[in-house]
């Protein structure tokens, strides 16, 4: 009873907003007039309940939609019309002889009269939710919408997987699908004692390469602004954070711990740090902003906050810094902004090249390799992968890239090399995650030929993503694709896993829905690890808030995976908590349940306690 008189309420509210024009998408001095349904249609109101309550679960089943026809809409339309009907009149002046066939009453009058039942407060709500233009449960035709099936997730490639898994370019073979007949149901307790009685019969590289970091997730550390940006640096010593709250946050790491060495105020900018990266040797660090400047500054506890000002700015020069990395040699950086990318030499302090790359912002850019800074990847708002060779880049329009990678149908919000200078990686809007070959990329040439993308208007920031999850693109030439992370709200940001304790088998991502994705080469998700639970048990609350993961970073000797984080819970545009969440193995079954065909990771048991004897 109490939940109905709270119904009644809201809809009061809502009724008051409707009259007084308050969030109302129609038209001013539009009049609303009801035909009630017939006391005798009882039985008929009662079965389609039953309809509008399968309605109601299937719009919440999930997010991506693709048209399912008009027959929905003719069905809706059936079902809405046996409670109401709603007629527009443009004036009260256009009254006409009909008032003998429709009772008029006002909708005060009709919450009223349905004070004490719940199933007629709701369709009232549903039909004052869709006049104010907010969309009601069952009431779609009103808007205008089509009801609209889920699409569904295609299936990886596995065999593409396997071939990339047992090439020997992505860690061990014997690690990857090794023949069912050389697979053996053991503990990890007796793999351990076998490797060290018996080295020849157990790979280490093969049993460490399937340890992940599973165990429930910690919370080290609290921000009241956004976390864009956290990174381990290439060695491990030094994990570094960039925040919407203009800090710098330089760590010292002690196995999977974090100890604060040092707190680095930036040089104010727009809206917030964009990107930060640290210098090969850890003790250069530089960051962006939406300005034409990066900053340059020293890392070590004990040295100077000297902010050095490095100018990008040109004649051509527009918007912001949105990506920014040293070369493997500490001298150049590339970086990306409105359409551009640049390589600026830090001793000279002048720009070295200015390349109208694309046509939209660049998201990303990164070296091929960490030893050389002949090749630069670059990913735009265009949907475009491009490849250029500094040898032979020019300044202006008279760069071409040395090749086109295509296969998102959205724009790419990350890059990320392998460093072997063939294979890298890319997470795109279109909620898609691509592995590349260089060896496939297209010419500037073939690109010309192929049919150019449409924009579909889709913004991240704020929409659902609509698209085909099986859409292929014309001119893919990605190895493979993965999905079932989500890329919405900021630029979410891939990464390979480290080539010592994994062999780079895994390619892992923060994901809009709070989660971090692991996948392997093959495209099955091998875990998923829950910043949203970490930070709610750190709250210490049933109250669920949501949580998304926008940066993540693998230690590149420790299976450990620390996720920089941010509240999507709120408005976008809003300052909110954030902070840095831990994984890491925590416990023996959170091996990889490719260990054994017969195995599952509950069959896999911890060492039995020992008693001691005195």
């Amino acid at each position: 009873m109490s939940n109905s008189n709270d119904q009644a309420e809201d809809l009061m509210e809502n009724v008051e907003q409707s009259q007084t024009g308050e969030g109302s998408s129609g038209d001013e001095g539009v009049t609303y007039i009801y035909e009630e349904a017939a006391e005798d249609d009882d039985d008929e109101e009662e079965e389609e309940d039953h309809v509008m309550g399968e309605d109601e679960e299937d719009e919440e089943e999930d997010e991506d939609y693709v048209d399912d026809g008009d027959d929905d809409d003719e069905e809706e339309e059936e079902e809405e019309d046996a409670f109401f009907e709603i007629f527009q009149t443009a004036e009260s002046d256009d009254d006409d002889d009909d008032d003998e066939a429709t009772h008029t009453i006002t909708l005060a009058d009709l919450v009223a009269d349905a004070q004490d039942q719940p199933d007629r407060l709701r369709r009232l709500m549903a039909i004052i939710n869709a006049i104010n233009g907010g969309g009601g449960v069952g009431m779609g035709s009103i808007r205008g919408r089509r009801q609209r099936t889920p699409s569904p997730m295609p299936e990886p490639d596995l065999e593409t997987g396997k071939a990339l898994l047992n090439s020997g370019e992505f860690g061990r073979v014997e690690s990857a699908y090794a023949p069912a007949n050389m697979r053996k149901r053991k503990s990890v307790q007796k793999k351990l004692w076998m490797r060290e009685l018996k080295p020849k019969s157990v790979n280490s590289l093969s049993l460490g390469e399937s340890i992940l970091p599973n165990n429930p997730g910690k919370v080290v550390a609290v921000y009241n602004a956004s976390a864009y940006s956290g990174q381990y640096s290439a060695d491990g010593s030094i994990f570094a954070s960039c925040d919407k709250d203009w800090q710098l946050r330089i760590y010292k790491t002690a196995g999977n711990r974090l100890i604060r060495q040092k707190v680095i105020q930036g040089m104010p900018g727009q809206w917030t740090i964009t990107d930060h990266n640290l210098s090969l040797d850890n003790d250069w660090l530089i960051y962006s902003s939406i300005t034409p400047y990066v900053y340059l500054t020293r890392t070590s506890a004990d040295a100077s906050d000297e902010h050095h000002q490095l100018d990008f700015s040109d004649d051509r020069f527009q918007g912001g810094i949105w990506s920014v990395r040293f070369s493997g040699d500490g001298r150049e950086i590339v970086a990306g902004g409105h359409e551009r990318i640049y390589v600026y030499d830090i001793e000279s302090r002048t720009v070295l090249h200015s390349v109208k790359a694309h046509t939209d912002d660049v998201n990303s850019v990164c070296f091929a390799e960490p030893s050389s800074s002949h090749v630069i990847f670059s990913g735009s708002d265009d949907g475009l992968v491009k490849v250029w060779d500094r040898r032979s880049m020019k300044s202006g329009r008279g760069s071409r890239p040395s090749g086109i990678l295509v296969g998102h149908a959205e724009g790419i919000t990350y890059v990320t090399s392998k460093g072997d200078n063939r294979y890298l990686a890319s997470n795109g809007k279109d909620q898609k995650m691509l592995l590349w070959d260089l060896r496939k990329m297209h010419s500037t040439q073939d690109y010309m030929n192929l049919p150019r993308r449409r924009d579909s208007g889709f913004d991240y920031r704020g929409d659902q993503y609509t698209g085909s999850k099986s859409a292929t693109i014309p001119g893919d030439c990605s190895v493979m694709t993965f999905q079932g992370h989500k890329v919405l709200r900021t630029l979410i940001r891939c990464h390979f896993s480290p080539a010592h304790s994994t062999g780079q088998r895994y390619l892992y991502t923060g994901s809009a829905d709070g989660k971090v994705a692991i996948y392997r080469l093959d495209g099955t998700r091998v875990r998923t690890l829950d910043v949203s639970a970490a930070f709610q048990r750190y709250k210490n609350t049933n109250r669920t808030q949501n949580f998304l993961a926008r940066d993540v970073s693998w230690h590149p000797y420790y299976p450990t995976i620390i996720s920089s984080c941010m509240e999507a819970s709120r408005t976008y545009y809003q300052d909110f908590e954030a902070g840095l969440v831990r994984h890491s193995f925590g416990r023996v079954d959170d091996l990889e349940s490719e260990l054994s065909d017969d195995s599952s990771e509950t069959d896999i048991a911890g060492p039995r306690p020992r008693r001691r004897r005195f």
